[in-house]
């Protein structure tokens, strides 16, 4: 019997869907969901808490609030209690984000729900570091065991569960994040000229700041795609676009014009720019990545191999980085070849669909 996984995500997704139907988008927060027929699984999400509708929304608002406010990160509960009367109707619940995914835990913490949760934490680590003994923390410890399948993007993140949420040894299982390789692929139509340095990135654990001090002055232009708060109070170069909350479609053209893309981050402990360094790579871009450990414990890139590691919140070192490549057209080739070929045989959406198919069939 073919088994039926209901998805649940963290923002609305039909949108997404559609885009990449009309090969207009990229699959990627999918999270695998539209591979799972060709592995003999039924898969339906709904986006029916982001309708204004929802009346759960204002009951729960200040309780999500809170948790926002102690770390960063929601709790949706007004979204599980709406999906609530589906849930059960399906063999498997895949959470596929922190926000969407522990409010589920909740309701099987409760015994509200009874079916197996496939829950894929990206993040919540890095939030909850130095917050694992607070009132959030100590309430995650009692409904993150209630996950059938446990699995992270990064092993940092796996010892953390480990260490200090209390989570037994093993349970967490390592999942590689993935791309949708052939859209980013893409060649521009018609051909452009490739003659920018990019940046992309909205998450809180991009290190502008230092991006802009080792560009600053450099004979080359640098496009950086992220939100206000991430440039809020920085003394942005002369040399510096900046492209505010852009849809994906534009960032596909920056990285089409692009000579080198940049993933410049703090070390936060978590999963942290995996997902524009793969799309860099599958646009066969070389790539300058600061080396965390939210990229090093998450994928198979090697220093001068696939990509170029940098220290991190080291601007000297970045721009020397950036001008060894600049100066260097046969090793920005061969790194930016073996980046590509390595996202292509192990870091798609089909290989993240097909390990995520096998957990459910396990269950």
């Amino acid at each position: 019997m073919n088994k039926k996984a209901i998805f649940i995500y963290r923002t609305r997704r039909l949108p997404v869907i559609n885009a990449w139907k009309k090969r207009e988008g990229p699959d990627s927060i999918l999270f695998g969901f539209n591979h799972m027929k060709k592995f003999g699984i039924s898969a339906d999400f709904f986006d029916t808490g982001y309708s204004p509708l929802n009346i759960f929304h204002p009951v729960f608002y200040l309780l999500e609030h809170a948790i926002i406010a102690k770390i960063g990160m929601g709790f949706k509960t007004d979204q599980a209690l709406a999906l609530l009367p589906k849930l059960n109707k399906y063999n498997v619940i895949v959470a596929t984000g922190d926000s969407a995914g522990l409010p589920i835990l909740f309701l099987k913490y409760l015994k509200i729900i009874n079916k197996p949760v496939i829950f894929m934490t990206a993040g919540l680590a890095g939030e909850l570091k130095g917050k694992s003994n607070s009132w959030v923390g100590n309430f995650y410890k009692k409904i993150l065991p209630m996950a059938d399948v446990f699995t992270s993007y990064a092993q940092v993140e796996i010892d953390f569960f480990e260490k200090e949420m209390g989570i037994k040894k093993g349970k967490v299982k390592y999942m590689p994040l993935a791309t949708d390789y052939k859209y980013f692929s893409k060649k521009s139509q018609p051909k452009v000229k490739k003659e920018i340095i990019c940046a992309v990135g909205t998450e809180q654990g991009r290190d502008y700041k230092t991006l802009f001090e080792a560009v600053r002055d450099l004979p080359v232009t640098v496009e950086v795609a992220c939100h206000s708060d991430n440039i809020k109070g920085l003394n942005i170069p002369a040399n510096v676009k900046i492209r505010l909350n852009i849809p994906i479609q534009e960032v596909l053209k920056i990285y089409q014009r692009s000579i080198i893309s940049i993933v410049p981050c703090f070390e936060r402990y978590r999963s942290s720019g995996q997902m524009v360094l793969l799309e860099s790579a599958a646009a066969g871009l070389p790539v300058i990545a600061s080396e965390i450990r939210g990229i090093t414990t998450a994928f198979y890139f090697k220093h001068s191999k696939h990509l170029v590691f940098t220290k991190p919140e080291d601007s000297k070192d970045l721009r020397e980085k950036i001008k060894m490549l600049l100066e260097n057209r046969a090793l920005r080739e061969r790194i930016a070849k073996n980046g590509s070929i390595l996202v292509k045989q192990n870091y798609t959406t089909y290989h993240l669909s097909k390990r995520l198919a096998e957990f459910i069939d396990n269950i």
